[in-house]
């Protein structure tokens, strides 16, 4: 994943928090996704799309951590989220 692309979540996805939980669910791609936790939060935090630094920088603001250290994990988990096509990656417009 290149730091440099923009995150952006994947259309048709509906989701909705029960119990702590983010349920997600894809007609499109008939897919179902339980998010707790921080991956939860990555999700809010790209209703506006962003680049991987940025997603760090805001995460570790709320979680008082340095963005290097997320970075690793945060990462690994937004692979995932491309696997099921729950985000989409799109190249930098800056030069």
């Amino acid at each position: 994943m290149n730091q440099d692309n923009t995150i952006a979540r994947g259309n048709g996805w509906f989701t909705a928090w029960i119990g702590g939980q983010l349920m997600m669910m894809s007609a499109d791609n008939s897919a179902y996704l339980s998010l707790s936790g921080s991956g939860g939060r990555i999700w809010e935090l790209l209703e506006q799309p962003r680049t991987l630094a940025g997603l760090c920088e805001a995460l570790a603001g709320e979680y008082v951590i340095e963005p290097a250290e997320i970075r690793e994990q945060v990462q690994a988990f937004l692979e995932r989220l491309q696997l099921q096509h729950a985000i989409e990656l799109h190249p930098s417009t800056v030069a």
